[in-house]
């Protein structure tokens, strides 16, 4: 197993010694302040075959990314872009700028590391219990292409099951600005119609957080652990919930991409809703993943209007919350194999998908270069990167 933090030094080592490997060490910046001193580069060669750059752990927004590609389409030698995420942005740069593409699931990897631990804990959890909360959802950063976060929340008001889950909200490290900020903000992505919504529903709400009155903006990031345990001066904690509402990176683009996120309950085993741009539950059922259509509605992933989008997972979860104890009884049983199956398909399968996916199209990207790669140990590659 590879940890994420020395996968640069990785490719560099085992697959790419003989191009410029370049990546951003402190992710992507204030697009107005990039300079080359903010890309790292593996072993400078005076004349590789190309500079590859790595762009994978954010999506690939062009308003961001443009100063990072202007220093490489300025370059004398051949480009690769390596992305995480399939886009027409992604396409659009490639063709404009003759370069060359690499995809791979990047955060796929970032997850078989962050959450290798989470089998020992989980592997013998079972969901058919007495859970406290019908649902949990994750919403620390709530400004610019997260603002939808703030619509979600809202209609979750309006419906009446904001109390029947666990919702952090508004939650970050900034402690200046809140939900009206965004409101206000003529440049928001929220309609006229959602900030309409916003403000009538969620008067009365700064801010929500799990389990304490105040939490660091770090902790939406995290799995919480569902075992109760009693804090010095705290009351219990309790984080049992059944469905996991994730709320992704990406929503507002029409772009294939996933992050960690996707992963938190699939390791914690728990059944999922995704807020996401369109096609990403397919996306990850492409990955040999499965999810809950025929139990719950999923054609919300299909639904290409924003906040349609999100009154469709609402509508669902709201139907959820409403039934019987015995309707639910029946849904969890409906749901214990397919999240038995992903659990145990993330620890085993999924990274020989997303190696096998890694070298293929490496082995397709050096053909294409003409470059002879007899020298790389693939199968020792793929060995390290499956243990």
């Amino acid at each position: 197993m590879l940890q994420i933090d020395h996968v640069y030094e990785f490719f560099y080592q085992e697959i790419f010694r003989d191009f410029e490997l370049w990546h951003c060490f402190d992710g992507v910046i204030n697009p107005n302040q990039v300079n080359i001193s903010d890309i790292s580069v593996f072993t400078p060669i005076k004349d590789p075959l190309a500079k590859i750059f790595f762009y994978d752990q954010e999506p690939f927004i062009t308003k961001l990314s443009k100063p990072y590609i202007d220093i490489f389409s300025d370059s004398p030698w051949s480009s690769v872009l390596v992305t995480s995420e399939y886009s027409q942005d992604v396409d659009d740069c490639i063709k404009n700028n003759n370069f060359q593409s690499l995809y791979y699931f990047f955060h796929g990897f970032a997850a078989q590391d962050w959450y290798r631990g989470y089998y020992a804990l989980n592997y013998n959890k079972s969901i058919i219990k007495n859970y406290k909360h019908d649902f949990i959802s994750f919403n620390r950063i709530i400004n610019d292409d997260r603002s939808y976060r703030i619509y979600f929340i809202s209609l979750l008001k309006e419906h009446g099951i904001i109390d029947r889950g666990q919702i952090s909200f508004n939650v970050t490290d900034d402690y200046f600005n809140d939900w009206r900020d965004e409101v206000a903000d003529q440049q928001s992505k929220l309609s006229h119609h959602a900030k309409q919504h916003i403000e009538k529903h969620l008067i009365d709400i700064f801010k929500l957080t799990i389990d304490r009155a105040e939490l660091p903006g770090s902790a939406s990031a995290n799995i919480p652990r569902t075992i109760n345990r009693r804090d010095y001066n705290n009351d219990t904690p309790n984080y049992d919930s059944l469905w996991h509402v994730v709320t992704e990176t990406v929503f507002y683009y029409n772009k294939l991409h996933l992050t960690e996120k996707i992963f938190k309950p699939i390791v914690s085993k728990q059944p999922f809703m995704l807020l996401a741009a369109p096609g990403n539950l397919e996306y990850l059922r492409s990955y040999g993943f499965k999810t809950f259509d025929g139990i719950i509605d999923e054609s919300y992933d299909l639904i290409q209007d924003n906040e349609l989008r999100t009154e469709a997972v609402v509508k669902q979860l709201h139907w959820y919350c409403n039934l019987t104890p015995d309707e639910k009884t029946n849904i969890i049983q409906q749901l214990e194999p397919i999240i038995d199956y992903n659990f145990h398909h993330f620890y085993g399968e999924f990274k020989h998908i997303i190696t096998s996916e890694l070298l293929n199209n490496t082995k397709k990207l050096f053909k294409d270069f003409g470059y002879n790669d007899k020298d790389i140990s693939y199968d020792t590659v793929y060995n390290v990167l499956t243990k």
